[in-house]
């Protein structure tokens, strides 16, 4: 399922106690949260907007545009299988010198293939997306809620806003590559991509390179992943040491590959 985390093996745990691992307490959401936060008037009447994790930027007010007026785009924060490089490119031309891989969607394209498209399209690597912990407030199929492996989801981990067109709406997906990835170079681009050129960065080192609103994509992501990291080799741990506590007579180490 993952280059980086290999789940074969792993016990079963509830969707509930993964995401209370995950989450800091400073980030979870409150029971409250829908009749908390500032008022706003809209037409002469109030809104009570809810209050949004430290991540995000506040709420907006109910909107509603039409299909004239909105814009769909995917952009990928590519992680790379063991060196944990951040896959970041550089238009030098451009006065947005460096960025994760984005675009528009096509039309007929679901959100996922025009984030892994673009992916390719800019950077050159064939990603795939990443499973993660990720807190989403998406429902999980009743039928998923037995294991790591369906809590481990590829949902969006942010939605950007810009105006481009009318309103411009970027969902952010993680994304990921084996360590001995190679540029395409030979793909087809658009002529103002040609350019682009592809950097494997550290986070410290991508993070002193991006800019506005990916800034932020960016620190959320690098969070989730460290998290999904840490929360994965815990449960090896946990499980290497079950088996080992068996009694079984056998002291054969379980594979995790």
């Amino acid at each position: 399922m993952s280059y980086l985390y290999g789940t074969t093996g792993l016990s079963e745990v509830t969707n509930a106690l993964l995401l209370k691992t995950l989450l800091k307490p400073e980030v979870e959401m409150s029971e409250n949260m829908e009749t908390e936060g500032s008022q706003k008037v809209e037409n002469g009447s109030e809104v009570l907007l809810p209050t949004l994790s430290k991540w995000s930027t506040p709420a907006i007010l109910p909107s509603a545009w039409c299909s004239t007026d909105f814009l769909v785009g995917a952009g990928m924060v590519i992680i790379q299988q063991n060196t944990h490089k951040i896959v970041m490119i550089h238009a030098p031309d451009w006065e947005r010198k460096w960025f994760f891989p984005r675009g528009r969607k096509d039309v007929g394209e679901t959100i996922e293939q025009a984030a892994l498209r673009e992916a390719f399209e800019e950077s050159g690597y064939r990603a795939q997306l990443l499973p993660l912990l990720n807190p989403t407030t998406q429902p999980f199929p009743p039928a998923s809620m037995g294991n790591i492996e369906s809590a481990l989801n590829v949902e969006p981990i942010f939605l950007t806003t810009t105006l481009y067109n009318g309103v411009y709406l970027t969902s952010w997906f993680v994304g990921q590559i084996p360590e001995d990835a190679a540029v395409d170079t030979s793909r087809e681009r658009m002529p103002s991509e040609e350019n682009f050129q592809t950097h494997l960065l550290s986070y410290e080192e991508a993070m002193q390179k991006v800019n506005g609103s990916e800034i932020d994509v960016l620190q959320y992501a690098w969070d989730i992943y460290q998290k999904t990291l840490e929360f994965v080799a815990e449960r090896r741990a946990q499980d290497i040491s079950n088996i080992y506590n068996l009694g079984s007579g056998t002291k054969d180490m379980p594979s995790y590959t």
